[in-house]
């Protein structure tokens, strides 16, 4: 898996989250400005490409979104992890989600846990109505504890598989 500082969404704690509700990830990115980064009030925003035109950040290939699990979470009872777009960026104007999970149960929302939503490719990203790239989650019930992090990535590396020791390949 590639990171890249540019395609970070931020990250959230359960200080943001610990109600019940549907909570932005601080950063967005602009798929059409000409600017290499600006700080905003809610976040920042990270721009993908240079010049004023729309971009399609996914062109021939898959995007993903992978949340990663910081801190365990505690109380509450389970989150949605969702991809939007928006024309705004602090994603309140009309957002259009393009990629979720389910409601995950609270017991695997353990530190290290990686959530993976790929980006629905029909998507025009790049358009005027969904210039701006972001994440939410949504929760249901009191969280005490938790944190999470976001990243637009273009693989996913698992390295959770596992061989019993004195494995041998002959």
């Amino acid at each position: 898996m590639i990171l890249d500082n540019n395609l970070l969404l931020g990250s959230l704690t359960h200080t943001t989250f610990g109600s019940a509700g549907t909570y932005d990830f601080p950063d967005v990115i602009d798929m059409q400005s000409n600017t290499a980064y600006t700080a905003t009030a809610s976040g920042s925003v990270y721009t993908v490409a240079q010049g004023s035109q729309n971009r399609d950040i996914g062109e021939g290939t898959d995007l993903f979104c992978i949340f990663t699990v910081t801190t365990a979470f505690a109380g509450g009872t389970n989150a949605t992890f969702q991809v939007v777009v928006d024309s705004t960026d602090d994603l309140d104007t009309s957002p259009k989600v393009v990629g979720e999970t389910g409601p995950i149960a609270l017991a695997s929302l353990v530190v290290g846990a990686q959530i993976v939503v790929r980006i629905n490719p029909q998507q025009t990203l790049g358009s005027a109505a969904v210039r701006y790239l972001g994440a939410n989650i949504v929760t249901t019930g009191t969280h005490t504890a938790g944190a999470v992090r976001a990243d637009v990535v273009l693989d996913i590396q698992d390295g959770k598989r596992f061989y019993k020791s004195g494995f041998t390949v002959s």
